[in-house]
């Protein structure tokens, strides 16, 4: 008995996909890239062996003017244009701060609120009687010191600068600073310097600067 192999058509392969684009021509291809050719041919034969010939013409004199040159460049890249960006940027601040003016006028109507808020020029002594209201009040004795004034550059305030030594124990001199303070909301500290000569003597010494602030006008 043989057995026979029964006859089944042949499988037919398809074709392999091909690109949609139909390909350049080789011709089409040179004539695309002969402009790039010709500039770097151009670039080979002319400007490179004029470069060459104008430097070994120039000799270490030109050398230093083309490093100049090239300096200028760096330079002109890296510092002049970033200095020209920030000088418009501060024009640029400058025209907002311009704009801005109208918007500080209430600072200027507060200012001369708390200026009206001063004691007048002519209550001076009754400002330093307060003041040693205060030293009797702590304990302590004013017994000498000096003053001087000076007014600012409007002349709408002066300024009364006294200065005078306080001798007395630590507490008793921190309370008159602290009640002074509270008293005479006009005065500021501009000076104080405490010494003690040896660590267990209860007195201290302190230097004091007091500086008032009235209004010259009535």
């Amino acid at each position: 008995m043989s057995l026979t192999k029964p006859n089944t058509p042949g499988i037919a392969l398809a074709p392999a996909p091909t690109s949609s684009r139909p390909p350049v021509p080789a011709a089409r291809r040179s004539e695309l890239l002969a402009p790039a050719r010709r500039f770097a041919a151009r670039i080979t034969n002319e400007w490179a062996p004029l470069l060459a010939w104008q430097v070994s013409r120039s000799g270490r004199v030109g050398l230093i003017g083309i490093g100049l040159t090239a300096a200028s460049a760096v330079f002109l890249f890296s510092t002049h244009l970033q200095v020209v960006d920030e000088s418009a940027a501060l024009r640029t601040q400058l025209s907002q701060a311009r704009a801005n003016v109208p918007k500080l006028a209430p600072v200027a109507s507060e200012a001369a609120q708390a200026l009206r808020h001063l004691p007048a020029r002519g209550d001076m002594p009754a400002l330093l009687g307060v003041l040693l209201a205060q030293a009797d009040n702590a304990k302590l004795a004013l017994d000498t010191g000096k003053y001087d004034m000076a007014l600012s550059k409007a002349g709408d305030i002066t300024r009364y600068n006294v200065t005078f030594p306080v001798i007395g124990p630590y507490p008793q001199v921190r309370q008159f600073i602290d009640a002074v303070l509270v008293a005479l909301p006009a005065v500021s500290i501009t000076e104080l310097n405490i010494e003690r000569k040896t660590i267990v003597d209860g007195q201290v010494e302190a230097r004091l600067r007091l500086t008032f602030y009235t209004r010259s006008a009535p």
